[in-house]
């Protein structure tokens, strides 16, 4: 079975300590592959500032939208986990839950497009946790706190229309609360572990 994670820098495994990535043995979608058998792959491919909506300035092509169809070529999968939403987050955007609703929707809707004559991927959605607003990331995230929470209900909703599983990242998930953004390794645990009966 092929599972594919595909996020942003929580899926890439960013630490809030140091900035660096975190080990095989700390980030989620390898964390999960340790406890399923060798009959699944784990593929990763989380991407740092990686948006449903808009590409982050000075940053190259980091939409999902645009970016997930080379996974979706390359090899048969059984398994979409998508962990995104928290960069569309960023007050720059100025983008609403449900602007960004509507942009997980298409992106849905692209995976059902490209599987139309082929059997389609048990698609999870995974939703942004709560962003806490200080240090750096303060001016950044600007009003992503309240947003995050309407994401959710925004997520909920889409999941529910297109038969997906759906994750509350909102309730189970924290973000670092002296970082604000990236989620500390046991947090990383905590989503494993909630996916691990899926499969």
């Amino acid at each position: 079975m092929n599972i594919l994670c595909f996020g942003d820098s929580n899926t890439f495994g960013i630490s809030p300590v140091d900035g660096k990535r975190f080990s095989e043995s700390e980030r989620w979608p390898t964390l999960l592959k340790q406890q399923l058998s060798i009959d699944f792959d784990v593929i990763e491919a989380g991407l740092p500032n990686r948006t449903l909506v808009n590409n982050p300035p000075f940053s190259g092509n980091k939409s999902g939208v645009k970016y997930l169809k080379p996974y979706l070529e390359a090899q048969p999968l059984d398994v979409i986990i998508i962990q995104l939403g928290t960069n569309d987050l960023k007050a720059r955007f100025a983008l609403s839950a449900i602007e960004i609703g509507k942009a997980l929707e298409e992106l849905v809707l692209a995976i059902k497009a490209f599987y139309q004559c082929k059997t389609l991927p048990k698609i999870i959605i995974v939703s942004p946790p709560r962003v806490h607003e200080v240090g750096s990331y303060k001016s950044i995230y600007a009003g992503a706190s309240k947003k995050a929470e309407q994401l959710s209900i925004e997520f909920k909703a889409i999941a529910d229309r297109q038969e997906c599983v759906f994750i509350d990242g909102f309730t189970l998930i924290d973000a670092c609360e002296s970082e604000g953004v990236h989620w500390p390794y046991e947090e990383h645990k905590r989503l494993a572990k909630q996916l691990l009966p899926l499969f």
